[in-house]
């Protein structure tokens, strides 16, 4: 498995039942701890091997996601919104698993087709650089052993570069704080041939060139922490439409309430408790899944993230046709107040918040990614779907 830098969190575990199924190279690497396994349902109800608990280790988790063990991030829940923290912290963790994956290979890229690393080439053709892989990684232990402090050096003027710019960016103070207390893993991420690159370059002529360049480069790619904040926003706002629309299901369907009243009904504590417990009777739940599986949803170096919310109770066609105008719609001065939908069996049971939805439209075109929200019904599970499609 790749080397993981080491962070600390204040709790090192994420409260949230789930079940984490494996990809082959998951498999080989848990073949020799097989009790560890339990042969459970995934989403779409087939039996495979799975890590299931009612907690995980957030560091754990994502080193296997970063190493391409994880096929499936599955919950299954008769109420998701007391677990809101541990949902965001799990969609953030496998989307920053990503982007750290990502990180090195995007850095290359960017840097050996940079101006200054061209400029090197044309005056040092002998020792043109074009690629990671020219580079001995055994070599470059040498070295970093040899010279910490210039490392550590050149690593701190870096940092300090970064978060000079993002105090100068446009953006919200929010943002700000995000890419500021993400630049740090950031920084542990990056492949240590591509330090080797920067030193070279360093010591000579074209060190101010390549800074600035290194800068604009880091800058560049912590931008898109925002897809993870704002995929988190969508995401929960489904998730809070979904557990509405399943509740006012079991209390319309049980005549706790009149349908009218439902809403109201679903307020009280005790009442909400008394639903929650008959969605377990009925084995009626409410599910979320991430899937992170490379060997069927990503191309090259490109890593498709699909997450899905469910909930039974199905819209009609119509209803879906009307929603999908809707999330092409203008979204600009609208509140999220008016984005749920009507009332009525047909409802959508997991509400848009086309305004995060917009913000992420917005900035997967400006980074050219590919990005789709979608919502069908599934009438076989009587559920109603939300499909997001992230390409990182």
């Amino acid at each position: 498995m790749a080397e993981t830098p080491t962070f600390q969190r204040q709790n090192p575990y994420v409260a949230l039942p789930t079940r984490m199924f494996l990809t082959t190279e998951g498999l080989r690497l848990f073949a020799a701890k097989p009790d560890q396994l339990k042969r459970v349902k995934n989403r779409m109800g087939i039996v495979k091997e799975a890590i299931e608990s009612d907690r995980y280790n957030a560091l754990l988790v994502q080193k296997l996601v970063l190493n391409s063990c994880i096929e499936e991030v599955y919950v299954r829940l008769p109420n998701l919104l007391q677990y809101r923290q541990d949902l965001i912290s799990t969609n953030n963790l496998i989307l920053y698993a990503i982007l750290y994956k990502k990180l090195s290979p995007s850095l290359a890229d960017m840097l050996c087709q940079s101006p200054v690393v061209q400029a090197y080439n044309r005056k040092n053709p002998k020792y043109a650089i074009v690629g990671l892989n020219m580079i001995s990684r055994q070599k470059i232990d040498a070295i970093r052993m040899e010279k910490p402090q210039l490392f550590e050096a050149m690593e701190s003027e870096i940092m300090e570069e970064v978060k000079a710019r993002i105090k100068r960016q446009p953006i919200s103070d929010e943002d700000k704080q995000i890419r500021e207390r993400s630049l740090e893993k950031f920084i542990a991420w990056i492949d240590k041939r591509i330090w080797y690159i920067y030193l070279i370059i360093y010591q000579t002529q074209l060190k101010r060139e390549l800074v600035r360049s290194f800068t604009d480069m880091l800058v560049t790619y912590l931008g898109r922490t925002q897809i993870a904040t704002h995929l988190s926003s969508l995401l929960m706002e489904f998730v809070q439409n979904a557990e509405k629309a399943h509740f006012e299901r079991i209390v319309i369907r049980k005549r706790f309430a009149a349908e009218k009243m439902a809403d109201s009904f679903i307020r009280d504590r005790k009442n909400r408790e008394a639903v929650i417990a008959e969605a377990v009777r009925m084995d009626q739940m409410l599910e979320v899944a991430w899937n992170v599986n490379p060997e069927t949803i990503s191309v090259g170096q490109q890593y498709r993230i699909g997450i899905t919310i469910s909930n039974y109770g199905i819209i009609s066609e119509d209803t879906r046709m009307k929603l999908a105008k809707k999330m092409n719609a203008d979204v600009e001065g609208i509140s999220l107040d008016s984005f749920y939908t009507e009332k009525g069996e047909d409802k959508l049971g997991a509400g848009l918040g086309l305004l995060y939805n917009s913000y992420l439209e917005e900035i997967c075109h400006k980074e050219g990614l590919l990005y789709r929200c979608n919502i069908f019904p599934e009438p076989e599970k009587e559920k109603t779907t939300v499909r997001l499609d992230i390409t990182l």
